[in-house]
């Protein structure tokens, strides 16, 4: 929940605010404490702390304050601003070079940089306090009255009950019978016109079971003639994912339910973009790396250099999957997973898995437009038909390009762990996708290249 206070366009300017004076202080370190020596005027100064805040009002109007879903989880705003503020940075340090300001002091830039996010994240956090606190005393709160019954109407009424940190206060419900929470129970849904015009909230809720749909219509036109605003959750809400979409057909309105932003072309050309310059970089820069690896592969082996597995990319297209070859040939590798203590490993195999250098190949496979360097793993076909079955949303994985890295690899589904929770990861990757979430995923896979595959033991 936003404060009233405390509006998108007040939270980035109180955030420029914060980075001219940070720039200041950034001053007051450089050359007063650190001894410094300036080489320029003030009033040059004083006109790149004024930028600096024209630039963080631009970049958190764009980037920060207008995510949804960012505004009561202060892990999420400090990650934000992390990345906001390295965004700033890049954007003053390619201004210095364009105009071709030698003079002016780089360190200072950088001060200010790491005293912006320490400071706009202590923002954030006595935000975020101020109005927990007002919330839980039961200020800046928008009084709720429920409409419906079952499982959905039941778990968001204990959502708000749990939660008053959130803003919502639930000052009843109407049903055709009592629901098994803590609220006070308003009459059935003939009496609606009477407990809105009774109790005036600010808000309704309609949470109807599948066999109460019949009242929707009446339900929204109470709602309307007493001019209370609505919201809808439906009974399929479970199966709507964060980010929907509406359109209209002819005259006829339409509401998508999974709104993925990698099926827009222009997401879709920038990610493709990246994929190609990544995976073309780093072919080069690790050429050396993989030669070696192709030698080491062909002496333990004996067989051919690289593996390949048929794996299940996007819209369901079968595929090649690239690896060095960790395993001696066996009947299996077309069908089955390899674990951490695979007998089936070469020792030199078990090493190249260890340090995910068996990957690399699958650069070929971006570079051929396969898969991508962030997305879902791809799968093998037969367990692809065994999990469609079997967990709720597994196909929604294939709406995208397969990756060599994503959300749930960074968070330790890999390999073999719960296939459930990697599904959890790759849904949320899908739905929430930006280049911002890819470079963090770049980022924190780098630390995680050495796995936790075991060794196998030395022969006796």
């Amino acid at each position: 929940m936003e404060s009233p206070h405390f509006s998108p366009r007040t939270h980035a300017l109180i955030t420029a605010v914060i980075s001219y004076l940070s720039m200041l202080l950034a001053y007051f370190i450089r050359f007063e404490l650190l001894g410094g020596q300036l080489s320029y005027a003030f009033s040059y100064f004083h006109f790149m702390a004024l930028l600096s805040a024209v630039l963080h009002y631009v970049v958190y109007s764009a980037c920060f304050y207008t995510r949804p879903g960012i505004s009561r989880y202060f892990g999420k705003q400090v990650q934000r601003t992390i990345l906001c503020e390295s965004a700033w940075l890049l954007l003053t340090m390619s201004l210095l070079f364009i105009i071709d300001w030698q003079d002016f002091s780089r360190m200072t830039v950088f001060i200010s940089y790491v005293i912006n996010i320490f400071a706009v994240s202590a923002k954030h956090y006595i935000v975020l306090q101020i109005i927990a606190r007002f919330c839980r005393s039961g200020y800046y709160q928008r009084t709720i009255l429920l409409i419906g019954e079952g499982s959905t109407a039941v778990r968001y009424a204990r959502t708000v009950l749990q939660r008053p940190e959130a803003g919502h206060h639930l000052l009843g419900y109407v049903a055709s019978a009592t629901q098994p929470f803590d609220s006070a129970f308003l009459g059935g849904y003939s009496d609606l016109d009477r407990v809105l015009a009774k109790h005036t909230p600010d808000e309704a809720i309609i949470a109807l079971s599948p066999e109460r749909y019949i009242h929707m219509d009446a339900i929204i036109a109470a709602c309307e003639q007493n001019g209370v605003p609505l919201k809808i959750i439906p009974c399929y809400e479970e199966r709507i994912s964060s980010q929907i979409s509406t359109s209209v057909f002819e005259d006829i309105q339409m509401i998508g339910i999974r709104e993925i932003p990698l099926n827009k072309l222009y997401n879709a050309m920038i990610k493709r973009a990246m994929d190609i310059a990544l995976s073309l970089t780093m072919l080069l820069v690790l050429s050396p790396l993989m030669l070696v690896t192709a030698v080491g592969v062909k002496l333990s082996t004996h067989d051919s250099v690289f593996f390949t597995q048929t794996r299940i990319g996007k819209d369901k297209k079968p595929f090649k999957m690239l690896k060095f070859r960790s395993m001696k040939k066996n009947d299996e590798e077309d069908s089955a997973w390899s674990t951490q203590e695979d007998d089936r490993r070469t020792l030199f195999g078990a090493l190249i898995r260890k340090t995910s250098i068996d990957e690399l190949p699958q650069l070929i496979n971006v570079l051929r437009g396969d898969m991508s360097i962030i997305g879902p793993r791809p799968e093998i076909p037969c367990y692809v038909e065994q999990f469609r079955d079997e967990i709720p949303l597994y196909m929604i994985r294939h709406m995208v390009k397969p990756g060599m890295t994503g959300l749930a690899q960074i968070n330790g589904y890999r390999g073999d762990t719960s296939i459930k929770k990697r599904i959890e990861f790759d849904i949320a990757y899908i739905e929430n996708w930006t280049i911002w979430l890819d470079l963090r995923i770049l980022l924190r896979t780098i630390p995680s290249i050495v796995n936790d595959e075991k060794l196998p033991a030395p022969k006796k």
